[in-house]
């Protein structure tokens, strides 16, 4: 390997297996680096959200890999997207790839070096080739396979630049990262899609490259393992992926890891295995694939542990695997139809500088910014924490100080208003993602008021809100446009959306990350099972209003009863003819 100008210094294996400093938490900034999935921060109802106990060191490579940790930098960590991977996992990989007694390991993204450390642990005398960008991580992995007497060629570099070299067995936690601008990836999404003719975008993750290089690498025969955020299975971007791994045979089990389950000592986030095989020549593809769903309090399974055989069929069509992993419902039952038959969905407003857009009422007028281009707005799901927002939230959030008001910038500007503008050009604002790519910078994209709200992540579950005020949402929200827009549908349909029963099967369309966090996205919203509010006679409507106000008063007993009326409703809907409304 060429020589890192590596700060990492080899610890003193006493001092660090008396036990290494705290590794430093991978916090909010991160996301400007690192995938959401890799950096969920927030609270649980019970407290801060968990990650798993840093294992005690039991080995010098174990004090070597302690002390990277220890020593990096949080910036340096989240701008290479380097989260180790935890011994259990390690081994349970390890243990698939060496059952197939290969006699060559690639590792492309070798960081520490921990996963073939556990491979050659089991295949002692194994050839590791290792790929790695950093050499600062680099030099702790070097030094922690000689810690264990492993020389593997450790290559500094980009394995997705290099040249493809067969191999018998992949082994990997790739860099879970998001084509941002500056580090790269656009321009190495479009050359793989050039180079292997998949249709890959603009949002596919690094870690959907490293799969596929490395599979392509692979002998027949030949074993991978990959270590992936679970949400990789649920998400759009995934897709391809997905296709990739099944037609050509090479996905033989998954393993995914309820997200409530800490896994990581160093970051909140998911987790799942996937385990390849390339298949021989004339040998049949699977028509099942072994999935195992690993609960929140249940141990990982040991190597010899049989999931759930799900058929390769049932994998392609369903656009999220966590329904076939969980076992989770597919249709909607009796009596429920999906959302997307009442009402269209479509995400929050997004400005691109949340700052400069939306400020107090106080703030806009000290600023010189006419009233006229007010639009009553919430940026923040906690500024409406009921089931029912009205002008009188509005105006309390005004008096708590609380921004309240989009600005409506569209030329003509005023000179106060220009000058405004001409402030945030001249820190920048013009120039971000969002805002470089409107004309002029300060237009808005075209402004929506959705008659109910949907709040985009939730700790518990989802949470639905009537927006009464008329106000605008950014993106805490997502919007829903009923067909119907009376009041006694309206305030019906909020009722039956923040219902036990509708969260319940609103669970199979749910983005999960680390530490309990779920997501939805507008069209994962569509597909949620609500009673068939079309068949409903307004008695029943009106009953379903009544209860919302109950439960957005807060009185006792009123989720419950709501939940009742609820299950009533589409027992009735299911009995009733199809053409009765």
């Amino acid at each position: 390997m060429r020589r890192a100008a590596a700060r990492f210094r080899a610890p003193d294996p006493a001092g660090v297996l008396r036990g290494a400093r705290a590794p430093r938490r991978i916090g909010a900034a991160a996301e400007e680096a690192m995938d959401a999935d890799q950096i969920m921060a927030g609270r649980r109802q019970s407290g801060r959200p968990r990650k798993a106990r840093a294992p005690v060191p039991a080995t010098r490579a174990g004090a070597i890999d302690a002390a990277y940790l220890a020593q990096a930098p949080a910036a340096h960590r989240r701008a290479h997207a380097q989260v180790l991977t935890p011994p259990d996992l390690a081994a349970l990989m390890a243990e698939w790839i060496a059952a197939a007694r290969p006699a060559t390991l690639l590792d492309p993204a070798f960081g520490t070096g921990i996963l073939a450390r556990a491979v050659a642990a089991r295949r002692p005398g194994i050839a590791v080739t290792g790929w790695e960008v950093d050499p600062e991580i680099a030099g702790a992995g070097q030094a922690a396979c000689a810690a264990e007497g492993l020389e593997p060629d450790l290559r500094l570099g980009d394995f997705l630049a290099s040249a493809p070299e067969p191999v018998e067995a992949v082994i990997a936690n790739p860099p879970w990262l998001r084509p941002l601008a500056g580090n790269g990836l656009r321009a190495q999404i479009r050359a793989m899609a050039v180079r292997t003719g998949l249709p890959l975008q603009g949002a596919v993750n690094a870690y959907t490259l490293f799969v596929i290089e490395a599979c392509r690498r692979l002998r027949p025969g030949g074993r991978g393992a990959f270590l992936l955020p679970a949400e990789w299975a649920n998400a759009n971007s995934g897709a391809v992926l997905k296709e990739f791994l099944l037609s050509r045979g090479l996905l033989r089990r998954l393993v995914s890891v309820c997200n409530l389950r800490p896994v990581f000592a160093d970051a909140l986030t998911t987790a799942s295995l996937v385990l390849v095989e390339a298949p021989r020549a004339g040998e049949a593809l699977p028509e099942t694939i072994d999935c195992l769903f690993v609960p929140e309090g249940a141990a990982l399974p040991g190597p010899g542990t049989s999931g759930r055989p799900v058929p390769v069929a049932a994998l392609r069509a369903a656009p999220k695997w966590d329904v076939l992993l969980r076992d989770l419902p597919e249709a909607p039952p009796p009596g429920f139809v999906r959302l997307a038959a009442l009402a269209t969905t479509r995400r929050g407003l997004a400005t691109g500088a949340n700052g400069f857009f939306h400020l107090s009422r106080a703030a806009a007028l000290a600023q010189g910014i006419a009233p006229h281009r007010w639009r009553a707005c919430v940026a923040k799901a906690g500024d409406a924490p009921g089931p029912v927002f009205t002008a009188a939230d509005l105006d309390a959030l005004e008096a708590a100080g609380r921004p309240t008001v989009f600005l409506d910038l569209t030329p003509p500007l005023a000179p106060a208003e220009a000058a405004y503008v001409d402030a945030g050009a001249a820190e920048g604002l013009d120039a971000r993602f969002l805002t470089r790519n409107r004309t002029p910078w300060h237009a808005p994209e075209r402004l929506y008021v959705a008659p109910i709200w949907a709040a985009t992540f939730a700790r518990d579950r989802l949470r639905f809100v009537l927006n009464e005020a008329g106000a605008l949402q950014l993106t805490a929200f997502h919007g829903i446009f009923p067909e119907r827009r009376d009041r006694a549908f309206l305030r019906a349909l909020t009722a039956c959306l923040n219902a036990t029963p509708v969260a319940d099967l609103a669970e199979a369309q749910l983005r999960r990350y680390g530490g309990g966090l779920r997501k939805i996205e507008p069209r994962d919203l569509a597909e949620i099972a609500v009673p068939d509010l079309r068949r409903v006679p307004p008695a029943r409507l009106a009953a379903l209003g009544r209860a919302l106000t109950a439960l957005n008063e807060g009185r006792r007993g009123a989720q419950a009863r709501l939940d009742r009326l609820v299950e009533e409703v589409a027992a009735e809907i299911a009995t009733k003819p199809e053409e009765s409304t």
